[in-house]
Order: structure tokens, then sequence, then C-alpha cells
């Protein structure tokens, strides 16, 4: 297993490296392929070492017996079990996610809903899968099911909340968002809430309000960069050009080929010239002083 993961993460490397656009596809299976092969294998090695040590401590302390083996055995053929199945679909499911192939993702989430009708990750998933896909009514009915099996599910309430932000329903989406934000166990989905909340009030010409939670945002997550995006967008609507600036600035650094470090680029270009005579200005006074 290891070899063949070498293997082809070597010839990964020299697809990238020659990269032209007809091997896209290619090398995006390929990075598919390796995330699904990498996870398995992981969670195969993790319990397997577990397993291993308990059979060690067993050995030492009564010697072998047919016991044991069988044991280790059960774990082995308990590879194929309905579990272990689910959870590997669920990472392959994440997996296409990232890589942006929602109907391979949402078809994915169907089996494992077949499996398993109130699995609260494989619920919350295809509920994100169909969200990407802006499919927002069928996503919301499986954010919902997610609340009625677990009420306060932060995940389920920020995209619920993010959904009625794109659909325009402020006061709900200030209403679920203000409860994932106001939570101190999920870091990452305080991040989100803050955002999003910071996108409402954005939306709503409530400038103040919205620098206040992008600002919260930034605090739990320097490295968002739509956050900085954002702030740039909303201290320009103040005027305030220099701290417009330092925020698109920060978003270009964070990763000027993305979407958006590419969009702060083109607003920093058009707010630099309208700063360059307050600073002609000032060298002057520098040069009189």
């Amino acid at each position: 297993m290891i070899e063949e993961i070498k293997h082809q993460i070597n010839e990964l490397t020299k697809l990238v490296k020659e990269y032209t656009p007809e091997k896209d596809k290619i090398i995006k299976e390929l990075i598919k392929k390796l995330y699904i092969d990498i996870v398995n294998g992981i969670k195969y090695l993790n319990q397997a070492q577990d397993e291993l040590h308990r059979l060690a401590q067993d050995f030492r302390n009564r010697k072998t017996s047919h016991v044991d083996m069988d044991r280790f055995y059960s774990f082995i053929k308990a590879r194929t079990s309905p579990e272990l199945d689910i959870a590997t679909l669920l990472d392959r499911a994440w997996n296409l996610i990232v890589m942006e192939e929602y109907d391979e993702a949402i078809n994915i989430l169907k089996k494992v809903l077949d499996i398993d009708s109130k699995n609260l990750r494989g619920l919350g998933l295809i509920g994100l899968g169909l969200m990407n896909k802006e499919l927002y009514d069928e996503a919301m009915l499986y954010f919902q099911k997610v609340l009625l099996i677990e009420p306060g599910n932060p995940f389920a309430l920020n995209n619920l909340g993010f959904i009625c932000y794109k659909k325009g329903i402020w006061g709900e989406a200030i209403e679920h968002l203000t409860k994932v934000a106001k939570q101190t166990k999920d870091k990452m989905a305080r991040l989100y809430a803050n955002y999003y909340l910071g996108l409402v009030y954005y939306e709503r010409e409530m400038i103040i309000d919205a620098i206040k939670f992008f600002e919260e945002a930034l605090k739990l997550g320097s490295n968002l960069q739509e956050v900085s995006y954002y702030l740039g967008l909303a201290e320009l609507k103040r005027y305030e050009f220099h701290k417009a600036v330092e925020y698109f600035e920060k978003c270009i650094m964070i990763d000027r080929e993305s979407k958006y470090g590419k969009l702060a680029q083109k607003e920093a270009e058009k707010i630099k010239p309208m700063l360059e005579p307050e600073k002609i200005l000032k060298n002057r006074n520098k040069g009189h002083s």
C-alpha cells in the first residue's frame, strides 16, 4: 500500500510539473484517488496499530492463545462492517466536496443515508453539497433534519443561516448565526458564524455592525481570506481608504492567485491612485520641515 501511494505521488508530481490544460482532468482524478487511498489507509493502520498493541499486552500478561488470534481476525473482518463502510463513504464524499465534485458526493451520501437515515454527518454533508450547487430549498431540508436530531448543531445552524442570507431572509439568518456565534465549543463554527453575520449586515448597508463581525471573525481565523476582502470593502464604504488598502493587501498576501486574491488586487489598484496625492503632500511637508 505504501509503495503504491509513493508511486502515485511521484506520478502526480511529474504531471503537475509538466502541466498542460489537457492534463487537468487526469490530475484532478489522481488527486481525488490519492485522498481516498490515504484516508482509508491511515484509518486502517491506526486501528490495526491499536489492536496490535492490545494483543501484545495480552501476550505478555497470559501468553498467546487461540482467543487472541480469533480477536485479531475478527478485527480484520470488521473492516467490512456497516460502521466502517459508512466512515469510508463519508470521507470519500467530503474529499469530493473539496474537489467541487458535488453530484458524485451527493450520490455517495445517499448510500450512507440508505444504511443510516439519521447519520448526522451524512445529512449535513449532503446539505452542504446541495447548498454549493445553489439548491437552497433542498439543502434546507437536510439541515432541518439534522436540527431535529440535534437542535443546537453548529454546522447545520451556520449553513441554514447562510442560506437565509442568500435568500434575503435576514431575521432568520441572524437568529441561526447568533446562536453559533455565542457558543464556545466549536471555534471554527464561531468563525464562520461571525463571517456570515458580517455578510448579512454588509448586505443591509449596516457597515459598522458588519465590520464588528468581520473583525471578530478575523480574530478567530486570520487566514480566512474572504474576511480580509470584505473588511476592505466595508472600510471602502466608510471612505477609510488606507484601512481598505491594508485589508486588501492582507488578502492578497494569503493567496494572490485565488478568487478573493484577484478581487482584492483589482480593488487595491482602484484606490491606490487616490492615495498618491496625499503621499506627495506628506513628502513635501517633510522636505520643508
